[in-house]
């Protein structure tokens, strides 16, 4: 692949942080890739609507510009209460539908895509510290695998050699 790249952890950050963060990234590009994985800090006190939007305010940047973008679901937290699960899979099921709207619009104006990864069947107990939170060695490498799968397949198509 060609270009720059680079990953940036915001660990402990707010939604708002990560995406005011991801738009000044993308203001700067003029085609790439970016993957958007974050929104679960504070998630209860941010509430459903205000991490949505953040989100796919992030997604909407990309309009117009050689840049394709991957937004990740809300990661699983084996510590958190009922709610939190509740409201971290409302708010994937909102993203995944507007991201699946972006891409059918993309594809009728030939825009550069959009994607949604889902990461609920690569989270499992072991992937976790004790803290029951952070990624133990393990969780890193599954989510890094994940995001190289993603990457090497978009980077197929931006070329031209995948259908």
């Amino acid at each position: 692949m060609s270009g720059n790249s680079g990953c940036t952890s915001l660990r402990g950050k707010r939604v708002k942080q990560i995406c005011e963060y991801a738009e000044k990234v993308i203001d700067d590009m003029n085609e790439g890739m970016v993957i958007v994985q974050g929104g679960g800090n504070r998630l209860l006190e941010n509430g459903r609507d205000a991490t949505v939007n953040a989100i796919m305010k992030v997604v909407e940047r990309t309009r117009k510009k050689n840049v394709r973008v991957a937004v990740t679901s809300l990661l699983r937290r084996l510590a958190c209460n009922e709610e939190y699960e509740r409201l971290r899979k409302e708010v994937n099921r909102d993203l995944h539908e507007k991201i699946l709207v972006m891409k059918a619009e993309s594809i009728r104006e030939r825009e550069v895509g959009f994607s949604f990864l889902d990461m609920d069947d690569l989270i499992k107990a072991g992937c976790f510290l004790k803290d029951r939170v952070h990624f133990s060695q393990g969780g890193k490498i599954k989510l890094s695998q994940r995001f190289i799968r993603w990457i090497r397949a978009t980077h197929l198509l931006m070329e031209g050699r995948m259908d």
